[in-house]
């Protein structure tokens, strides 16, 4: 790459809470809308990224085609000349049998799947779902192919959980199975710059406070 390549900034973003609450669920292609409780945290991002941007925008912003990510998308160009973009290559993971099951169940009732997960998550395939590799495989050349669309500029995706994880992963160079270290909060935000030499991580699964909150 060439020291005279442009520095291109990604915004990458989790969608907010749905309305199945807090709880960690594998929501996957189960497609819900954001709550209440979700949308004000994308509100808030909003107000947080103008003041990053000072008062511009993005060059563009993408969302995969689920309601959460699509709304998502949407709260944060309210009141922008600016359309979102929806990927379909940029799904959650499908889970499969799990889908809509809470995080603390999948013990009980997929041993073999979660022991499976534990021993090495980038090999493991969700049943009747997909697999980490598989999804690596449809989201890294989308983003690879958006980033160079807008080389130079600055532009958002607001995704998933497992989704970011992934381009988290592929930017720093980690292995697979440190992935879900990473934490990815709802309505959190990470920037990605991609200069001439490697990606620099600026900031990872920051949740905007309010001033004066408590």
């Amino acid at each position: 790459m060439s020291l005279e390549t442009p520095v291109t900034t990604l915004l990458l973003i989790r969608h907010g809470e749905t309305i199945d609450g807090p709880a960690p669920r594998c929501h996957g292609w189960t497609d819900l809308p954001l709550s209440d409780t979700g949308r004000t945290q994308i509100e808030r991002l909003r107000e947080y990224l103008r003041a990053y941007l000072r008062d511009g925008q993005p060059a563009a912003i993408y969302s995969s085609d689920l309601q959460r990510s699509r709304q998502t998308a949407d709260i944060l160009t309210e009141g922008q000349d600016l359309r979102p973009t929806a990927v379909h290559a940029l799904r959650e993971i499908n889970f499969g049998d799990l889908e809509g099951c809470l995080v603390d169940d999948l013990p009980e009732r997929f041993p073999a799947t979660v022991a499976a997960w534990r021993s090495n998550p980038a090999t493991c395939r969700f049943p009747n779902g997909e697999s980490f590799q598989e999804v690596k495989q449809r989201v890294l050349p989308t983003v690879e192919r958006l980033l160079s669309a807008h080389a130079g500029a600055t532009i958002a995706m607001a995704l998933h959980s497992g989704v970011n994880r992934i381009i988290l992963g592929w930017a720093l160079g980690l292995p697979d199975e440190y992935l879900v270290r990473l934490e990815q909060d709802h309505g959190c935000l990470n920037v990605i710059t991609f200069g001439p030499l490697h990606p620099r991580l600026r900031l990872h699964n920051f949740v905007p406070v309010l001033t004066g909150s408590h």
